[in-house]
Formats: structure tokens, C-alpha cells, sequence
């Protein structure tokens, strides 16, 4: 489950720096994602933080992206940043309301289990994963109230989900990890996201 939550939030909302472009060596895209759509999200995030470090606003327009420019980005530009339990990645964006779902392997998330998580301590192997929750921003934070959450058709409660994604995302500079329950800062100067079915559309601040 802490893929998930991590791909939602940590890529949807804390992207990373562009990643390298260039057609040499680039694996042909898998059924339903590109690189030219890669691409423009990757432009698109390096000409906001060229905008940034000018001393100019991130953005003076709404900047609208597609669930395919998204999913295209993630499972192409940023292949190296996913998590190695993850596979096939795919988010959905309706009307303020994201799902997310993939293929995790138990195996390499045993250790990362709280107590509490119940029958996932005895599955193994690589099993089915969805996330479900309703989002909202306003005032340059977001939140993501999480509505379902199943691993192999178990239905875990919101408050292991959030332990599992805690324990997965420490770090030096987050020892904590994330917590996905709690309001979090929109990236790049965002002062809301408004999801769509099919898209998303950031305003910045001006």
C-alpha cells in the first residue's frame, strides 16, 4: 500500500527535478502511455522552476494536465524514482476524487508491515493494490482523505495505511516519513489543484 500512497502524493504533488530527456536508449512505451507526453510534463516542471528561480511567478495561466500525461510521466520519466514493489502504476483522476492502482510485491514490503496489518503478514508474492480517496487544496495545501484501501481484496483501515506509507518514505531529511493523513504543501508555488475526470488543473500563485 505505501506505493501507492507514495506515487499519489510524492509524484503527483512533490515532483522531483526534470528528469533527462533524450530518444537514445529509450525503452518503447507500454500501451496507453508515451514520451511525448512524458516530455511536455517534464518541460512543463522545468520551465515552472526556470520561472522560479528568475524571481517570476511560476505560472500566470492554469496549468492543465491529462491522467495520460501523468501516468506517462510517472511510469516513463521517473521509472528509476518508483519504488521496485511497484508495477503497472495507473491513477485515475475524477471529479476531486483520485484512485491509484498497481501491481505490489508483498516480499519486498514484509518488513515495512505494523503491527495491525492483519492477514497481509501471511500473503506473499506480487498481488493486485487500489487506493481510493477524495482530494482537496486551497491556500497552497493539500489533503487526501483516504476513502478505501485494499491489498489482495483486504480492505484496510486509513490509519495502517498510513503507518505502512510512514514507515516507507523515511529518510535523512524526512526521518518521520510522510504521513498521508495530514495537509501537505503543493509544489512550485501551487495554490490549489482542482481534479476533473480525465485531468487535473493547478492554479499558482501570481
Amino acid at each position: 500500500m505505501t506505493t501507492l500512497a507514495l506515487g499519489l502524493v510524492a509524484l503527483l504533488l512533490a515532483q522531483d527535478p526534470t528528469p533527462p530527456k533524450g530518444g537514445a536508449g529509450r525503452r518503447p512505451a507500454p500501451a496507453g502511455l508515451s514520451w511525448e507526453d512524458a516530455d511536455w510534463v517534464a518541460e512543463t516542471v522545468a520551465r515552472i522552476e526556470r520561472r522560479l528561480r528568475a524571481g517570476k511567478p511560476a505560472s500566470r495561466q492554469t496549468i492543465v494536465v491529462t491522467e495520460r500525461q501523468l501516468n506517462s510521466w510517472v511510469n516513463l520519466s521517473l521509472a528509476s524514482k518508483m519504488p521496485q514493489a511497484l508495477s503497472g502504476f495507473e491513477l485515475g483522476l475524477q471529479k476531486d476524487r483520485v484512485v491509484a492502482r498497481g501491481t505490489l510485491d508483498l516480499d519486498q514490503v514484509k518488513s515495512k508491515m505494523p503491527q495491525g496489518a492483519g492477514l497481509l503478514a501471511f500473503l506473499s508474492g506480487a498481488v493486485p493494490v487500489e487506493l481510493q480517496g477524495r482530494f482537496s487544496s486551497a491556500e497552497g495545501r493539500g489533503r487526501v482523505e483516504v476513502e478505501e484501501a485494499l491489498v489482495a481484496g483486504i480492505n484496510l483501515p486509513p490509519a495502517v495505511v498510513a503507518q505502512i506509507v510512514s514507515q516507507s518514505t523515511r529518510s535523512a531529511k524526512r526521518p518521520q516519513g510522510f504521513d498521508i493523513l495530514s495537509p501537505f504543501p503543493l509544489p512550485f508555488t501551487a495554490r490549489r489543484v482542482r481534479l476533473e475526470p480525465g485531468r487535473a488543473l493547478v492554479d499558482f500563485l501570481q
